[in-house]
């Protein structure tokens, strides 16, 4: 793909003279945490402001976060969750019969027709500034929402990633819950931390701040304090965590510690599918099965989740 082709639609959001932006990204619907962070927003001196995806699921709130983005008109990318939303679209998708979906399945049914249909309508990428030293955001990568962002990438990762992008331009991405910088060859990729689902051992809520200078968007990682007991208990109490079984006990647990708790549940899930003779590649579980995984799942076999550390996954 050349840069005649972009992977983004129509012209930049902001205007050219915008010096300052605030990025937020992967509030999970964590209602408390995006107020928490809109609030400081306003006493920053921003001249725009964009969400990079991954709305809903994790929290109990994925209504209220949908129409809080709607009602300030918050350009926003489609992450992906929402990508997983728009598969239970199909009413016989295997995932409505699956216990790991139930939480997505629980937001499907919660959020109304018309946030429904503004989550179809998110884009990919977003070009939010053009000019000397483009901005542009995607919530992991431009065409990919899943893909590793990372440290660990090597140096013909860099050269695809950049190639169809205009020179010079600042990526933002987010995904992995952990901020971090990196230049390439006159680019440059920012990876957010997450607002409402932080997973580095900071419960605050994370977003950025991108102002732009002479050389290019100097990125500030902002980390605000919220009232993290109040969201907890509202999601312990909420039909969320009742319907959306243990994978919502484990989202509640990383709200609680700010620490990856689902990826080295499933990498234990499957080690017990594979001794039970199962496949070990599985991805779909039902409700006695991940049960019986929770049971015996120990946190501390597993590394802390760090994404920029050799031999990370997940």
């Amino acid at each position: 793909m050349s840069t005649k082709d972009p992977p983004w639609p129509g012209e930049p959001l902001f205007p050219a003279n915008t010096s300052a932006v605030a990025i937020l990204s992967d509030v999970h619907g964590n209602i408390r945490a995006l107020d928490a962070i809109l609030d400081d927003i306003a006493e920053q001196g921003i001249d725009a402001v964009a969400c990079n995806g991954d709305l809903i699921t994790s929290s109990a709130h994925a209504s209220q976060v949908v129409a809080r983005l709607m009602a300030q008109g918050i350009p926003c990318t489609r992450g992906n969750h929402e990508r997983y939303l728009r598969e239970l679209d199909d009413p016989t998708h295997p995932k409505w019969g699956q216990a790991n979906w139930a939480p997505t399945c629980h937001d499907y049914r919660v959020l109304d027709a018309r946030q429904h249909a503004w989550l179809r309508r998110l884009p990919d990428t977003l070009l939010l500034c053009d000019g000397e030293y483009p901005l542009l955001m995607s919530h992991a990568a431009p065409g990919n929402d899943c893909v590793r962002v990372c440290a660990q990438n090597k140096e013909p990762f860099w050269r695809d990633l950049f190639a169809p992008l205009p020179r010079g331009c600042t990526l933002v991405g987010s995904h992995l819950h952990w901020f971090w910088r990196y230049s390439w060859h006159g680019y440059q990729f920012v990876r957010t931390p997450s607002a409402g689902l932080p997973l580095d051992g900071d419960t605050r809520a994370g977003y950025v701040i991108l102002r732009r200078g002479p050389e290019g968007w100097q990125a500030e990682q902002r980390r605000i304090p919220y009232d993290v007991e109040a969201e907890l208990a509202a999601f312990r109490a909420s039909d969320y965590y009742r319907e959306g079984g243990v994978v919502a006990h484990l989202f509640w647990e990383e709200l609680r510690t700010a620490r990856s708790w689902v990826l080295p549940f499933f990498a234990h899930a499957r080690k017990c599918a594979l001794e039970q003779a199962a496949d070990p590649n599985v991805t779909a579980f039902d409700r006695e099965q991940l049960q019986a995984a929770y049971r015996t799942f120990d946190r501390t076999r597993y590394p802390e989740y760090n994404p920029d550390a050799p031999g990370a996954s997940g």
